[in-house]
């Protein structure tokens, strides 16, 4: 008896020990990866506010003079503009289209319905190199000319997978006695889609606008192959600034597209809930 005792005990301890291993080595690892992927970010927005002519980590000085170069250049003033009218266009197409599209993705009950549903998703996964040159031999075939609509219509085509996504999770957890109850009670089809569905569908579908915007706003693969010559967006200007210099003004675009995407999150935070919405 006294042996088994003994035997349970180690086995005991030889799990526990397992056990403070294994997640020793799992938050390692993802502390890891979390530093690998945020230490250069918070390294480029330090050096945006150097004092130096030069990038320097850590930055010499404090100063924020190169963001203030920025507001001073007009090729980047316009750039930014572009960047956000581009951005603003194609969520706005993005949700339009993706709203319409979640529908007959959750309810519908047609053949094929999965293989649809994994269609529109297929720009996730879909490198935006393949994508940008396809799109541009697409355009060139048809004979369109480069321009701002075709650049936008090409962001709606990278973008829509995140409206429809968070769309269809919203949808498919709305409970549908809600319409019942409304159109029982002298509803018609409109009045309960803006007064009923609608509503409960607006964390998911500015979740999804969120991560849309943001998106199109830093895209610069798609953009460089279909902007078009006289048309471009930030991060095609921050692209060929890099291409001939390196000094601070560039670190200073880096901190401001940070910036946007950050005030994106935290704005849709603040009015849906992303916290809400990752648990449906």
């Amino acid at each position: 008896m006294r042996e088994r005792s003994l035997d349970d005990h180690g086995a005991r301890v030889r799990a526990r020990v397992g056990d403070v291993v294994f997640w020793i080595l799992v938050w390692g690892i993802s502390l890891g990866a979390l530093a690998y992927l945020l230490v250069p970010t918070v390294i480029i927005v330090a050096a945006a506010f150097t004092a130096t002519d030069y990038i320097a980590f850590p930055p010499q000085g404090f100063s924020l003079r190169w963001f203030q170069t920025l507001c001073a250049m007009e090729a980047v003033r316009a750039a930014a503009g572009r960047s956000v009218a581009v951005a603003t266009a194609a969520t706005l197409t993005a949700v339009m289209l993706g709203v319409s599209a979640a529908f007959p993705l959750v309810r519908g009950r047609f053949r094929g319905r999965q293989a649809l549903a994994a269609l529109v998703m297929s720009p996730l996964i879909l490198p935006s190199l393949v994508y940008g040159l396809a799109a541009l031999v697409f355009v060139s075939a048809l004979g369109v000319p480069l321009s701002i609509p075709v650049l936008v219509l090409s962001h709606v085509a990278i973008i829509l997978p995140y409206v429809v996504r968070t769309t269809m999770a919203s949808l498919a957890l709305l409970d549908p006695h809600l319409e019942e109850a409304a159109r029982s009670l002298g509803a018609n089809v409109a009045q309960t889609f803006l007064r009923v569905v609608l509503p409960n569908l607006l964390p998911g579908i500015m979740t999804g606008a969120a991560f849309a915007f943001i998106s199109s706003f830093d895209n610069l693969t798609v953009s460089l192959f279909l902007a078009g010559p006289r048309v471009e967006t930030l991060p095609i200007r921050l692209f060929a600034m890099i291409e001939f210099s390196l000094d601070p003004a560039v670190a200073a675009i880096s901190a401001t597209l940070v910036f946007v995407t950050l005030a994106v999150v935290v704005l849709a935070h603040c009015t849906v809930g992303l916290t809400r919405v990752a648990r449906w």
